[in-house]
């Protein structure tokens, strides 16, 4: 989010960002459904996709809507066409940025539609593994599907392919969101003392690497290794930080509303930074509480209802998916 500020010194680290988050949230939704196989011998896709569909559409809908309605005042190529939100809307959003090629205000959310679309495929995947072949064979096949994906990238990178092509496509960018699945089903059924040794591995692992290559973008969009490891180490940090920062009130509050500011963050500091650059640290604070006070009212008088209405989940669940929001 703070690449998107278009301040220089911090643009670079996007890249890193977006792979964290993708590795957070495979992490995130492998654990709930091994959790939900576990307490109840078998996974619903039905509740999983209706619970997929009310936790994200009602805020997603909303967004749409406003910025549809202040497009209607706004004459600026950044205003989103009827494709971009068609697009947005039923999650293809990363193919019709990389078809049109230019910046809108929902730009951003290409990488919601990454994940939707992983997320079409992969429970169904994890059922019939889990049936079959169990928890290794699952470990197997997520490690193999993040390796094809770099070398799918790695590929279309050396064969000088679109810049859009590379950053947006699925099956370039599904390695993330597959090492934190691998991660969730290597943890599972593993008591938290045994990750010590890895968390301590991967910590350091990743400061040497980042420390030798530093933030340039270009090297880690290939390799992509710094934000594996780093995400790797966020995961097995919060899975034994039962009482750590990440679970504080105000860092579960923020874990909470984390979706909200993800969506309004965008359009909020695109029209900030048009009229208001170079950017000021009022400027930028102001953008913030805005943002901030956006994504309250999103949380409040939208997300919260609807969270209501989905099936009544187990309270560890529950609170891992705010903890691993808050770190996002």
């Amino acid at each position: 989010m703070l690449a998107h500020t278009r301040i220089e010194q911090v643009h670079a680290a996007g890249t890193v960002g977006v792979t964290m988050f993708f590795t957070l949230s495979g992490f995130l939704i492998t654990a709930l459904l091994l959790e939900e196989r576990k307490h109840n011998g078998r996974v619903s896709l039905r509740k999983f996709y209706a619970r997929r569909a009310l936790r994200l559409l009602p805020a997603l809908c909303l967004f749409l809507g406003a910025i549809g309605l202040m497009a209607t005042s706004l004459d600026s190529p950044v205003v989103p066409s009827t494709t971009d939100f068609l697009g947005a809307l039923f999650y293809v959003g990363n193919y019709t940025s990389a078809i049109h090629g230019h910046d809108t205000l929902i730009f951003h959310t290409w990488s919601l539609a990454v994940e939707e679309q992983f997320y079409i495929v992969w429970p169904l995947i994890l059922i019939v593994v889990m049936r079959w072949g169990g928890r290794r064979l699952l470990v197997g096949i997520a490690g193999a599907g993040a390796a094809l994906a770099v070398l799918i990238r790695g590929y279309l990178y050396l064969a000088g392919a679109d810049g859009f092509r590379l950053a947006f496509s699925t099956d370039s960018r599904m390695d993330g969101l597959l090492v934190g699945c691998l991660a969730a089903a290597w943890m599972t059924g593993r008591t938290p003392g045994r990750n010590r040794p890895v968390l301590a591995s991967v910590a350091l692992v990743g400061a040497c690497t980042l420390s030798l290559v530093g933030l340039k973008s270009e090297l880690l969009f290939v390799t992509t290794l710094v934000p594996w490891l780093t995400a790797c180490s966020i995961l097995l940090l919060v899975q034994q930080s039962h009482e750590g920062l990440l679970t504080t009130w105000p860092m579960r509050i923020l874990g909470q509303r984390s979706y909200a500011v993800y969506l309004w963050h965008y359009p909020i500091f695109s029209m900030a930074a048009a009229v208001a650059w170079p950017w000021t640290l009022v400027g930028f604070l102001v953008a913030g509480v805005i943002t901030a006070g956006i994504a309250h009212l999103s949380w409040r008088c939208v997300e919260e209802p609807f969270l209501r209405l989905k099936e009544r989940r187990a309270r560890s669940g529950a609170h891992q998916e705010e903890v691993v929001g808050a770190a996002v």
